[in-house]
């Protein structure tokens, strides 16, 4: 496939994505569950058009710059205040979520789509119920319009607290796999160790990053000063990778760095960060169909929704257990606002890669319940007025 071939593909997905955008920007819902949507139609044209061909390694690549710049634009945008004040709340839903889920889902996962339940099942079990356990920030960041109403804070830090414990655990819970032959104090303690040093080391490197790149641009420059900043969030993340830490984390952290330090044109930076992962973002979900190939059989569908109305009752009494002074009509307000993105996206693209059967289901359901996340909180924020009693967008206005 020639080069001029590529770039005819991009350049009509990007258009079919601007469409697809422009469309839920005037339904104002997410863009992303259109996106999907596209992208599984297009998916059907995979084994008939050999120019639909796309490389595993450059989705992965991809889903992963753009997750980068999601993550980056979402957190700089953050108070600092406001991320201290809440995200012992997200930490905390974020606890409750995952053990909810792995109680609840890995053992009906197994029952329902593997061949029973047995030790290895249950453990691609757990990797899908803590997938299941992310919030996507740009869906969250899109329908929600970044305002100060309390929930919406609430909703907003926890996906971008959950997003790098999401893709981290299920990705460690896999490469351990190959070591049960161990004892299960062994195995723990390698998990453990595992887990901290991702933490420690990707909050260091997002802190030693935006230091040193950020004290450099104090004075704008338009042709050094847009590119710097690109090069800082993917340096923070490469770096802490190679240093075995979580580069979703120091990406996390670089960006409340930027938002709390003084740079020259700031809003101007952040501008073009959000132009870079909204174009991105496009690419990534349209591109999603196409490794994809869902049975539509009438089982699946019932089996999938069954995983999904679980999944909200499990998000329902993790939001419960964490934060009591909720009202019962903001507790189910932010259970149905739970949307699947870019994280997921990624996770889904880095296992397609293994060819693991049990991994094929996973990924194929996770693409569902992407899909039935989307349409509930799209449900949830149309009629946010009748759910909670008051007007979200007239609760923002007065608040800013």
């Amino acid at each position: 496939m020639d080069a001029l071939t590529i770039l005819t593909i991009f350049t009509a997905l990007m258009l079919v994505g601007i469409l697809l955008t422009v469309i839920s920007n005037r339904l104002k819902i997410s863009n992303v569950l259109f996106l999907i949507l596209a992208g599984l139609i297009l998916g059907g044209l995979n084994d008939t058009y050999e120019y639909f061909q796309i490389n595993p390694t450059a989705l992965v690549t991809l889903a992963i710059i753009a997750l980068v710049m999601i993550v980056f634009d979402g957190t700089s945008k953050f108070k600092a205040k406001a991320v201290e004040d809440i995200s012992f709340h997200a930490i905390r839903i974020h606890i409750w979520f995952v053990m909810f889920n792995i109680l609840l889902i890995s053992l009906l996962f197994s029952f329902l789509f593997l061949d029973g339940i047995s030790v290895l099942n249950i453990i691609y079990g757990v990797v899908f119920a803590i997938m299941l356990a992310a919030t996507d920030p740009a869906s969250i960041f899109a329908m929600l319009k970044n305002g100060s109403n309390k929930i919406i804070q609430h909703l907003e830090v926890e996906a971008i607290i959950n997003t790098p414990f999401t893709i981290l655990i299920p990705l460690v819970v896999v490469d351990l796999m190959g070591s049960l032959n161990v004892t299960g104090i062994e195995l723990l303690g390698r998990y453990v160790n595992q887990i901290l040093t991702q933490v420690l080391v990707g909050i260091g490197t997002g802190v030693v990053i935006g230091i040193l790149f950020f004290r450099g641009m104090r004075q704008y420059s338009e042709k050094i000063s847009p590119v710097a900043l690109l090069s800082s969030a993917l340096f923070s993340y490469i770096l802490a990778e190679q240093l075995n830490g979580s580069g979703v984390l120091a990406v996390a952290v670089l960006g409340l760095i930027f938002g709390k330090m003084f740079v020259s044109r700031k809003e101007l930076l952040q501008s073009f960060s959000g132009m870079i992962s909204s174009t991105l973002e496009i690419l990534v979900f349209i591109l999603l169909g196409f490794i994809i190939n869902i049975e539509l059989s009438l089982g699946f569908i019932i089996k999938s929704i069954v995983i999904m109305i679980v999944l909200a009752v499990s998000r329902y009494y993790a939001l419960k257990m964490s934060m009591k002074e909720l009202e019962k009509n903001e507790l189910i307000f932010m259970t149905l606002n739970m949307p699947k993105g870019i994280a997921t996206a990624v996770l889904l693209f880095s296992l397609s890669v293994l060819n693991i059967p049990e991994v094929n289901v996973i990924i194929n359901l996770t693409v569902m319940i992407i899909i039935y996340s989307l349409i509930l909180s799209t449900i949830a924020n149309r009629f946010s007025k009748e759910i909670l009693g008051y007007d979200i967008e007239e609760a923002i206005d007065e608040e800013d």
